[in-house]
C-alpha cells in the first residue's frame, strides 16, 4: 500500500508535500537572509564607524563611552548564535591554526599578572569574541564571498563618510587639530584614511573576483581613493599605492607567465632601494612624503614607552591594561609627553606592553606564517591571490602607525584573523570559471 501525499476530496486536491517543500523553502531563505543582515551589521560595528564619532568625547581620546561600550554586547550575542550555527566549521577552522588560538590564550592568561585583572578578563573576553567573529567569517564564506560582503560594508561607511564631510562638515572634517582634513565617519583622519586604502584594496578584489560588477566597485575604488586624499594621512597614501602597485604587480604575474621572473626581480630590487634609502637617507625620504623625522610625534612615543617595556619586558602589563589614564603605567608616558596620548600607534609596541615580548614572538611566528601561506596562493591559488596578499601586506604596514595586532573590537583583526584562518585551513582556490576544487590536488595518474 503506497500514500501519494495529497488528499482529493469535492474535487479539490491538496499536495501536502508540495506545500512543505515550500514552507521549508520559505524558512529557508528567510533564514538566509536573517544571517547576511546580522553579518552585515556586525562588520559595520566591527569597523567603529560613526558610533566613536558621535559618542566619544573628543577632549578626552582615550575615554570611552558607557554606551558606545553596552553596544558590543548584543554584538557578541549575535556572533555566539552564528558560532552554534556553524559550530563544526568554526572549530575546524580553530583546529588548522594553532597560533592563533595560543595568542588568544596567551592574552587571558595574563589576567595572571595583569595589574588590573577586571579589566584583562573583560577585554580578553572581548578579543575572544572579536577573534570567534573572524572564525566565523572564515567557516561561513568562500573566499569569493568574504571579499564581496566586505567590500559593501567599506563602500557603505564610504558613502556616509562623503556625505558627512561634504554635508555636515562639523562631523565628517576635523575641527582643531589638522583643520579642514576630511575624518568622515571615524573620530580621527588617519583612522578614516587607514580604512579607505583597505576599502581601496576590497574594491579592486572584488573587481577581480565579479568583474560583472565593475558598474559598483570600480566607482566604489575610486571614492575610497579620493577619501585617501582628503584624509591627508600620508600613512593612508602609501598604503593605497602599494595596494595600487601591488594589484597590477599580481595581474602582471598571473596573466603573464612569461614576465614573472623579471616581475620578481623588480619588486625585489624596488623593495631594497626603498630600504635603503629608508635607512640611510631618512631625511630626503621624510621630506618627499611631507613628514618630519618624529612621524608626527609618534617617535616620541615609542621612545617613551620603550622606558615602561623595559619595566616589564617578558610579560607585559595585562591585555588592555597600560592605557588607565591616572590608574595606569600610561600617566607618567602622558605627562612626560605634556598630552594626552591615547594608544602607542604601533600594533607590535602595543601588544609588547599588552602581553610582553612572548605576545610579541607569538603573534610575529603567526603573521610570517600567514604571509609564507599568502604567497604560496601565487603558485596553486586562484583568484583569491589578490585579497590573501593585498590584505596580509597592508595589515603589517597599518599595524606599525596603529594598534591593530590582537585588538579586541576592531575590524582590522577580525579581517586578519578570517584570511589567516581560510590560508591555514587550506581553503579551496576561487576561480571564475571553474568548479570547487581541494586546494591540494591528488596527482593524476598518466596515461600510456
Amino acid at each position: 500500500m503506497s500514500y501519494a501525499g495529497s488528499i482529493t476530496g469535492g474535487g479539490d486536491t491538496v499536495n501536502y508535500s508540495a506545500n512543505v517543500d515550500a514552507r521549508n523553502s520559505m524558512m529557508s531563505r528567510i533564514l538566509y537572509w536573517a544571517e547576511e543582515i546580522t553579518v552585515f551589521i556586525l562588520i559595520f560595528q566591527f569597523s567603529t564607524a560613526l558610533v566613536a564619532l558621535l559618542l566619544t568625547d573628543q577632549g578626552d581620546l582615550a575615554s570611552s563611552s558607557p554606551l558606545a561600550r553596552n553596544l558590543w554586547y548584543p554584538g557578541y550575542l549575535l556572533i555566539l548564535l552564528l558560532t552554534l550555527r556553524w559550530l563544526p566549521k568554526v572549530i575546524r577552522m580553530a583546529v588548522f591554526n594553532p597560533l592563533l588560538i595560543t595568542c588568544i590564550l596567551w592574552c587571558g592568561l595574563s589576567y595572571i599578572w595583569s595589574i588590573h585583572p577586571d579589566v584583562t578578563l573583560r577585554r580578553s573576553v572581548a578579543l575572544l569574541m572579536t577573534t570567534l567573529f573572524g572564525l566565523v567569517l572564515a567557516a561561513r564564506y568562500d573566499w569569493n564571498e568574504l571579499v564581496q560582503r566586505l567590500a559593501l560594508v567599506f563602500l557603505v561607511t564610504a558613502v556616509i563618510s562623503l556625505f558627512l564631510a561634504t554635508l555636515v562638515p562639523s562631523l565628517g572634517q576635523m575641527q582643531e587639530i589638522h583643520q579642514g582634513a576630511w575624518r568622515g565617519a571615524w573620530l580621527e583622519k588617519n583612522s578614516f584614511g587607514v580604512r579607505m586604502a583597505m576599502g581601496l584594496a576590497l574594491m579592486m578584489c572584488a573587481f577581480a573576483m565579479q568583474p560583472k560588477r565593475w558598474w559598483l566597485w570600480v566607482p566604489g575604488g575610486a571614492l575610497c581613493f579620493g577619501l585617501v586624499l582628503m584624509s591627508t594621512s600620508k600613512a593612508a597614501l602609501l598604503a593605497a599605492l602599494v595596494a595600487i602597485c601591488g594589484f597590477l604587480v599580481i595581474r602582471v604575474f598571473r596573466r603573464f607567465p612569461i614576465l614573472r621572473i623579471p616581475v620578481m626581480y623588480s619588486v625585489v630590487i624596488g623593495v631594497s632601494v626603498l630600504m635603503f634609502l629608508i635607512i640611510f637617507m631618512p631625511d630626503m625620504m621624510f621630506d618627499i612624503i611631507g613628514k618630519e623625522r618624529t612621524l608626527t610625534g609618534r617617535t616620541d612615543i615609542w621612545n617613551a614607552l620603550a622606558a615602561a617595556i623595559r619595566e616589564k619586558p617578558l610579560l607585559g602589563y595585562g591585555y588592555g591594561t597600560f592605557w588607565q589614564g591616572l590608574d595606569g603605567p600610561s600617566y607618567w608616558v602622558r605627562f612626560s609627553l605634556e598630552w594626552g596620548v591615547p594608544t602607542a600607534h604601533n600594533g607590535w609596541i602595543e601588544t609588547w606592553l599588552s602581553a610582553g615580548l612572548v605576545a610579541v614572538i607569538l603573534f610575529g611566528l603567526l603573521y610570517l606564517i600567514t604571509l609564507l601561506l599568502a604567497f604560496g596562493r601565487l603558485y596553486r591559488g586562484g583568484v583569491e591571490n589578490y585579497w590573501v596578499i593585498l590584505s596580509t601586506v597592508l595589515f603589517l604596514m597599518v599595524s606599525l602607525s596603529e594598534s591593530t595586532i590582537l585588538q579586541q573590537n576592531d575590524l582590522s583583526w577580525v579581517i586578519f584573523v578570517a584570511t589567516s584562518a581560510k590560508l591555514f585551513s587550506f581553503s579551496p582556490a576561487y576561480w571564475r570559471d571553474r568548479p570547487k576544487m581541494p586546494y591540494f590536488q591528488p596527482p593524476q595518474p598518466r596515461t600510456v
